[in-house]
């Protein structure tokens, strides 16, 4: 039997020898997010899983699922704020931490920014006053160099002012030292990191393809349950993971060792399970069933005979999302909001006077606005760019999808900016730079 399956739309096809089965699912169950569709195998079915990140959550994501049996039947399930981790003959496995955390160490912890950091209370700079203040800081530094063999970082207008003068090697960045003017080493490294201890204890639950729900806790971290013949095959880690100082450059690195177990469960599922009560086999570091792949699952291309047309059959659209009138104004709100942040100004530390500046944003002419009725509304920004050009920049966002669900829009600043800074756009046409829609 072969599972051909939309990625976006609800429906499949289940083609066999000499037989064909179009199989829907328009009201089975979604996230209230946007989601995007993985498979996960089962030995009589596939499983659809849909997932959607919530911000602001310890799970970081919603799952559902759709089992797609061999005999055209379609269940959905509603998994909640848990990650899918695997599938057997009976459910699907779901796990709310499927991943250990390392351990904290002394000097870890993240270093607070200042207060004043965040202060509106400094006065605002303007763009071109912080820029010719910076140019000067910059050949000020320059000619201080200038004939003597230099080494360290540079940005490229460092580069371009040094010209032929310098035959040293160079590498990018901000900032430029010359022998003898090196930072010290600092006083203190980082210690080894602990030994790790074992892996926190879970709780699965599997979802039946009945509609029966399974709890089972686990004395271990699951990354991974499958099934294995009449044997259920549970993937752990051990402990937390293993951290490794590397002295040369004074820096921590992770692994993450994994095992498995062999366990039958055809009597049902226990209440709790220890993995030392079974024979464990470790897994070699580079076998790459130890790490997550976001491939798996995933059919390939389709062919020209995979082709399928659809357009006599119904229910092969989901059903609209039952979104209220807040909750639709406040998922156009919050990309709209993210939006108009880009004309704050902004607070910058500079080496060259060991002070924090507010200054104006690069982002001039800046305006946002909301067009269209759910689920097809879009937002649209246009601004000029003090850095990078001075063409008209325009770019649309959906705020849904098909179904009327909102799209996570949590970075679109970050993947706005880097788009810019990188030129990953069209060419100015009559004075204006249009982003493909997204």
């Amino acid at each position: 039997m072969r599972f051909l399956i939309d990625r976006e739309r609800p429906v499949a096809v289940l083609r066999g020898d000499d037989s064909e089965r179009v199989v829907t699912w328009p009201d089975a169950p979604l996230p209230s997010r946007a989601s995007t569709a993985r498979l996960v195998p089962a030995p009589d079915a596939v499983w659809v899983v849909y997932e959607a990140y919530v911000p602001d959550s310890a799970s970081l994501v919603w799952s559902t699922a759709v089992r797609i049996g061999v005999d055209g039947s379609a269940v959905g399930v509603d998994i909640g704020r848990m990650s899918v981790i695997g599938a057997d003959s009976e459910g699907i496995w779901a796990s709310p931490a499927p991943w250990p955390a390392p351990e904290p160490y002394p000097g870890s912890d993240d270093v607070e920014p200042p207060a004043s950091f965040d202060s509106e209370d400094l006065p605002v700079e303007s763009w071109e006053d912080f820029q010719k203040d910076e140019d000067d800081w910059r050949r000020d530094v320059l000619s201080r160099h200038r004939n003597r063999r230099l080494h360290g970082v540079y940005t490229l207008s460092q580069l371009a002012e040094l010209g032929d003068e310098d035959e040293g090697e160079h590498s990018y960045g901000w900032f430029a030292s010359a022998p003898g003017d090196d930072p010290a080493e600092p006083a203190t490294r980082l210690a080894p990191p602990p030994a790790p201890g074992p892996s926190a204890p879970v709780e699965l639950v599997r979802f039946g393809r009945d509609g029966r729900v399974d709890p089972l806790t686990v004395d271990r971290t699951v990354a991974e349950v499958a099934q294995d013949g009449s044997r259920t095959v549970f993937t752990f880690f051990p402990t937390n993971p293993v951290g490794t100082l590397d002295p040369e450059t004074d820096s921590i690195g992770y692994s993450y060792p994994q095992s498995r177990i062999s366990v039958d469960l055809t009597g049902g599922v226990p209440a709790a399970l220890a993995v030392g009560d079974h024979e464990a086999a470790a897994l070699p570091m580079d076998d790459e069933e130890c790490w997550d792949d976001d491939t798996a699952g995933e059919a390939a291309e389709p062919g020209a005979r995979d082709r399928v047309d659809l357009a006599t059959v119904s229910g092969i659209d989901w059903a609209p999302a039952r979104l209220g009138g807040e909750d639709i104004d406040a998922a156009v709100r919050d990309v709209v909001e993210q939006l108009e942040w880009l004309a704050r100004p902004n607070t910058v530390w500079t080496r060259r006077d060991d002070r924090i500046h507010r200054v104006e944003s690069p982002y001039r002419e800046l305006a946002v606005r909301a067009s269209g009725d759910w689920p097809e509304t879009l937002v649209t920004v246009e601004f000029r760019h003090r850095e990078y050009a001075d063409a008209l920049y325009r770019r649309r966002y959906r705020i849904f999808d098909p179904a009327g669900r909102p799209i996570d829009r949590e970075y679109l600043t970050v993947y706005l900016e880097e788009d810019i800074a990188t030129g990953h756009h069209p060419a100015a046409r009559d004075g204006v730079i249009e982003f493909p829609d997204e």
